[in-house]
């Protein structure tokens, strides 16, 4: 369950990064502003995956199985 959790607040944070990121694109802001919001995405989306393959490679987590 904490894994889970800490999934969930990661793609919070990414959602978060991406709307601050447009705020600071619409509002015209400093570019590099924007620059960072958008690669703090980048960087918990890349977070999550790794989570996921790690958490797939070890069995904290189980595919759901193929129907045939």
């Amino acid at each position: 369950m904490l894994f889970k959790s800490l999934i969930l607040l990661l793609l919070f944070l990414v959602i978060g990064n991406l709307m601050l990121g447009l705020k600071a694109m619409l509002s015209r802001q400093d570019p590099a502003l924007m620059a960072r919001y958008i690669g703090r995405r980048l960087w918990f989306a890349v977070l999550i995956v790794l989570l996921l393959v790690l958490a797939l490679s070890t069995g904290l987590l189980t595919p759901n199985p193929t129907p045939h």
